[in-house]
């Protein structure tokens, strides 16, 4: 594994341990994450070569051990995490403790209780990866005009801070999400706002609808705006009309299925996601799936329609016509299939309804002459 820059090194040829750090943070880490974080201090004081893998050797654990402790660090604040394009670690920048420390006892002293968060936005799961699906298409945008997520320093987020309504944005972000926000959290609400170009109206509704379909996870929160951006949504009238169109389509299904009463769940989603987006199918024949699924099996089974929907997209059905013309040819195939598979009739009449004999017709003459 590549090395890992550490940014804003500080040659001082020794280590020093804030207070803070000791007092605050700490006492709440475990083992790994304090040997690893005084490590990174110890590591910006010199010249030493920082790396997963090399990190892992020296103290003995394992690369998930150490990516673990990293990503502790950065949802704490302490440190920030800086991805290449392919979502590896190639830097890693030391953030100011007493910052971090002042900002998390400004946000906890202003957090309004949690009845008073407004829960306005349709309950309903946007069209995008589950949170545990973290990967590179999840988590970097498609766009690459518009590059991959940048590193922010914490000088530049100082800089975007000082402006009224980003100020405004991370304040509310904290108040929904129900904690103050790590530097990761500030960089990805950071990129939409100047990478993406998400107006703060449509971030604010992005969060709310994030949240109210309960995924606080940044990185959730991250990939609805990727899918929002690839989709060419970027203000809050086609977000919400998108949000909207995808809930019917959910309730359709549910009520083709019976299963009236109840919101879908993250699996249905998927699944209604993958016909419309991955097969291309329109709602009408994706409900014709599901009535055939009822019809064959008596249950509904997202699998079993699924299995139909993807025969039909192997068939390229594009339409209601297409169908007809695959059901027209399959009645023809089984017709034959059947008809060869019927045994040729017996056409033995009372005449000849017996087994037939020979005989040899030389020795039952000679029989004959002996008598």
């Amino acid at each position: 594994m590549s090395s890992i820059a550490l940014y804003e090194k500080n040659d001082t040829g020794s280590t020093l341990v804030s207070n803070i750090f000791i007092d605050k943070f700490m006492t709440e880490a475990n083992e790994a994450q304090i040997k690893i974080y005084l490590y990174l201090l110890r590591a910006s004081s010199g010249d030493l070569e920082i790396s997963v893998s090399t990190l892992a050797d020296l103290f003995n654990y394992t690369e998930g051990d150490i990516l673990r402790a990293l990503q502790y660090w950065d949802r704490q604040g302490l440190l920030t995490i800086d991805f290449d394009p392919d979502k590896n670690i190639r830097g890693i920048c030391l953030n100011d403790i007493h910052r971090v420390a002042n900002r998390q006892r400004a946000s906890v002293q202003s957090a309004p209780a949690p009845q008073d968060i407004p829960q306005t936005a349709e309950a309903v799961k946007p069209r995008i990866p589950a949170d545990n699906e973290v990967s590179k298409a999840s988590a970097a945008p498609a766009d690459e005009a518009k590059g991959t997520r940048p590193f922010y320093s914490a000088d530049k987020l100082d800089e975007f801070k000082s402006r009224d309504d980003v100020q405004g944005l991370l304040f509310m972000t904290e108040q929904y999400i129900g904690r103050p926000l790590s530097m990761s959290d500030i960089s990805t609400i950071l990129f939409i706002y100047d990478k993406l170009h998400f107006s703060v109206d449509l971030i604010e509704y992005l969060v709310e609808y994030c949240v109210n379909a309960g995924h606080k996870s940044m990185r959730y929160i991250e990939a609805t705006a990727i899918a929002w951006d690839e989709q060419g949504i970027h203000d809050v009238k086609a977000a919400r009309a998108e949000t909207s169109t995808f809930k019917k389509d959910y309730y359709a299904v549910l009520r083709a299925f019976g299963l009236n009463g109840r919101n879908p769940v993250q699996a249905d989603i998927d699944f209604i996601k993958r016909w419309k987006d991955e097969y291309g199918f329109d709602m009408d024949l994706i409900i014709e799936a599901v009535n055939r699924t009822m019809r064959s099996i008596s249950k509904p089974s997202f699998s079993y329609a699924d299995g139909i929907l993807k025969n039909w997209k192997t068939k390229q059905v594009r339409k209601k016509s297409d169908l007809d013309a695959l059901d027209a040819d399959h009645a023809k195939s089984s017709v034959n299939a059947m008809r060869d598979k019927t045994p040729a009739p017996d056409r033995r009449d009372k005449f000849r309804n017996f087994e037939e004999r020979s005989y040899d017709y030389d020795d039952l003459e000679k029989r004959f002459a002996k008598n």
